[in-house]
């Protein structure tokens, strides 16, 4: 039963580590002399 309860806690802890490296955040390249638009994300 023990060895049950450590591959389902793996299996999940992978999982979760899988979804959080797949997030993506859009990025727009910086253009050196260009107005900087002040943005605040409420996360």
């Amino acid at each position: 039963m023990k060895v049950k309860n450590v591959i389902v806690i793996s299996a999940l802890v992978a999982a979760v580590a899988l979804a959080a490296c797949r997030r993506e955040v859009v990025h727009e390249p910086m253009k050196l002399g260009a107005d900087v638009q002040a943005e605040t994300v409420a996360r």
